[in-house]
């Protein structure tokens, strides 16, 4: 008996020392499996911060009135060339036309003046088309003027106004023509778009104004192919 406790005394100690061995090899393992190579993750994706960023300056359709935020033509053309965008529009405004809450593009452009875009999306809309044409030309180059002296290095793009699926009226082709006139004087590239939903009443919500997620898609895709002979510089 003398002899035999020690031998069941070593014996005790060894099955210890291995059932602990056991469970830290179980528990490295475990973490092995589990752990998260912080090196791979944060090389995986750039940041939404190092993306380069975007406003949009604009009325309803700009804003995508009636259809998901990431639905409306500036989120598309966004996502297509991976901006950060800030989306400034406002239903019902205009450079002079006063839209929800009394706000103009005047109050867009004041919240642009803030950010740091690196470029900026600005749509002629049919909401000035029954303003006095001095007064738009006016807030068009004042703007304009801003944003340029704020940001020279920016990217500008204008857009014409989008209208339904009748004929555009002359009022509207004026305030293009305005809008067009006052991005080009800032060296920005003004994109006529043509038009995109005429004659296509499925591409527009039941008000017949708005686009609908296929028309917003529409007016994303012709804004793409007036952008493709300016690629190199996007």
């Amino acid at each position: 008996m003398q002899i035999t406790r020690p031998r069941a005394r070593r014996a005790l100690r060894s099955a210890i020392a291995l059932a602990a061995l056991s469970v830290v090899v179980t528990a490295l393992a475990g973490c092995a499996a589990t752990a998260r190579p912080v090196a791979a993750e944060s090389a995986a994706a750039p940041a939404a911060a190092e993306r380069p960023s975007a406003v949009a300056i604009g009325d309803s359709i700009a804003f995508g009135k009636g259809v998901a935020p990431d639905e409306s033509w500036p989120a598309l053309v966004a996502e297509q060339h991976g901006w950060r965008l800030d989306d400034l529009a406002v239903s019902g405004s205009g450079f002079v036309k006063a839209g929800w809450n009394g706000m103009t593009y005047r109050d867009q452009v004041d919240r642009a003046l803030k950010l740091h875009p690196e470029f900026i999306l600005i749509a002629a809309t049919r909401n000035d088309r029954d303003q006095d044409p001095a007064a738009v030309t006016a807030s068009a180059d004042r703007l304009l003027g801003e944003l340029r002296d704020t940001f020279p290095h920016a990217h500008i793009i204008g857009i014409t106004g989008i209208w339904g699926a009748d004929a555009q009226p002359a009022t509207l082709d004026r305030v293009d023509e305005i809008v067009g006139a006052a991005v080009q004087r800032v060296d920005g590239d003004f994109l006529d778009l043509g038009r995109p939903l005429e004659g296509k009443a499925d591409l527009l919500q039941p008000d017949g104004i708005h686009p609908n997620a296929a028309g917003q898609r529409a007016v994303a895709a012709r804004i793409e192919n007036r952008l493709a002979p300016l690629a190199a510089t996007l």
